[in-house]
């Protein structure tokens, strides 16, 4: 193979590959939201697994993270915001013996106060 035809051969592979992965939750529809003059918290979700997003923070701020899932011992996390002001945690609800709830999720920021909660159910299980 001639260097001519190996260029060519890799310049097809790359521009048949899609310029950036999708995320993956890309088509998640939004379950909870809060809004604190500029900033905002989104929950988003596909029925299992849940996004907790939040923006419009100063950026590096430091903030309180509180979620509740039930009477389940809350998280309770310091977190900081990224050189964008955003932050962002993956959640999957789960609680033995329960087929669903309610999480609420609260961030306290030094500029923002923000409070969301979303139902969950518990995925039907598949027997084959």
């Amino acid at each position: 193979m001639t260097v001519r035809t190996a260029a060519i051969v890799l310049l097809a592979l790359l521009s048949a590959a899609p310029a950036w992965p999708q995320a993956v939750d890309a088509g998640w529809s939004e379950v909870a939201r809060d809004r604190d003059e500029n900033c905002a918290i989104v929950v988003t979700g596909n029925g299992q697994f849940y996004r907790i997003a939040a923006s419009g923070l100063a950026p590096g701020a430091p903030g309180r993270y509180v979620l509740v899932n039930g009477d389940m011992r809350p998280l309770d996390w310091v977190v900081r915001a990224d050189a964008a002001g955003s932050f962002a945690r993956y959640y999957l609800p789960f609680r033995w013996h329960h087929t669903g709830g309610t999480v609420s999720v609260a961030l306290d920021t030094p500029g923002c106060r923000l409070a969301a909660s979303f139902p969950w159910r518990r995925a039907s299980v598949a027997v084959r």
